[in-house]
């Protein structure tokens, strides 16, 4: 029997995977358009080029 807590985990793990198909998705079409992504880094704005962070990505 699967206990609560291994529940939230799994669930947990697969939101994360989900979220971490959508950015990919959103930087492989933004990438394809040569088009930059507004994140925040260190509560700064930034426009990054898609390809930029696509490259990264799988390094994390």
């Amino acid at each position: 029997m699967i206990s609560r807590k291994q529940e939230n985990i799994e669930l947990l793990n697969k939101i994360e995977a989900g979220l971490r198909l959508a950015y990919r998705r959103l930087y492989e079409q933004k990438a394809a358009k040569n088009e930059t992504v507004v994140i925040s880094v260190n509560g700064e704005i930034k426009h990054v080029p898609a390809k930029d962070l696509l490259k990264d990505f799988d390094k994390h």
